[in-house]
């Protein structure tokens, strides 16, 4: 196996890692599945956090869990097997009550293959209460603001979505939380979408995360297709204690 390095930016804002693209992270494409991405995202944040010595344990003994809310992604071309990549995670200026990180995955001669952003909320493990950035102790405060086209804003979803489908959360979806993992959610929205629509080539997709899912729970998955727009939406929604369907996740994606 071959050894790359990672390295933390001297400010403590950012770090960089070299990764080589293996056969199981592809899918029938030859392309990196777009999970692997978002795992490679939500997973070079925490080890941001982790080289500074902020382990998962740390931040949890002290009374914070991170957890990605929004995300939005722009894809030039996905990698491929056995291309070397580097990946840079950033921390950047909050909005609101919300962290903001960067991310950018490149070729190993430097060409931009994906960029991205995310807001992150951190939260008490215990009350569930929201922590400000400013009162997160462990959040290096960042100015830095990259533009970026399609925000990782709120996602409206229409009111006359198809149910393309359900499915179980199993054990194999849980993270170390024990809930559904946000890498699984894109997965979702595209495993149940029609044929046709599973065959185009993503551009851009945006996240939004409303609900943990645990295991055993049964999610429905919504899609609507706006083909003049070569747009896509998904939600996937979950029962709740009344009985009534809400949103666990929503989803749109859009192609050439």
């Amino acid at each position: 196996m071959d050894s790359f390095k990672t390295v933390v930016s001297e400010d403590g804002l950012s770090i960089t890692a070299e990764t080589k693209i293996l056969f199981g992270q592809c899918g029938a494409n030859k392309c990196m599945h777009l999970t692997e991405l978002m795992e490679y995202c939500a997973d070079y944040v925490t080890e941001l956090y982790t080289q500074k010595g902020a382990t998962r344990q740390v931040l949890n003994d002290k009374g914070y869990i991170q957890m990605v809310s929004r995300s939005s992604i722009h894809i030039n071309r996905m990698p491929v097997e056995n291309e070397v990549i580097t990946i840079t995670a950033r921390e950047e200026k909050p909005e609101g009550f919300q962290t903001m990180r960067y991310y950018e995955f490149k070729t190993a001669d430097g060409e931009s293959l994906i960029q991205g952003k995310s807001l992150w909320v951190t939260v008490n493990p215990e009350t569930r209460a929201v922590v400000s950035p400013a009162n997160f102790e462990f959040l290096i405060p960042s100015e830095i603001q990259t533009p970026f086209e399609k925000a990782p804003g709120r996602i409206k979803v229409p009111a006359d979505v198809q149910l393309l489908g359900e499915q179980k959360i199993l054990l194999s979806h849980l993270d170390p939380n024990g809930h559904l993992t946000n890498a699984k959610y894109i997965n979702f929205a595209i495993d149940f979408l029609p044929e046709e629509y599973q065959q185009k080539e993503i551009t851009d997709f945006r996240l939004n995360f409303s609900k943990e899912m645990k295991k055993g729970e049964i999610m429905q998955i919504y899609g609507y297709f706006d083909d003049e727009n070569h747009k896509i939406l998904v939600s996937g929604k979950r029962t709740d204690e009344e009985g009534k369907l809400e949103s666990s996740f929503d989803c749109e994606l859009f192609y050439k």
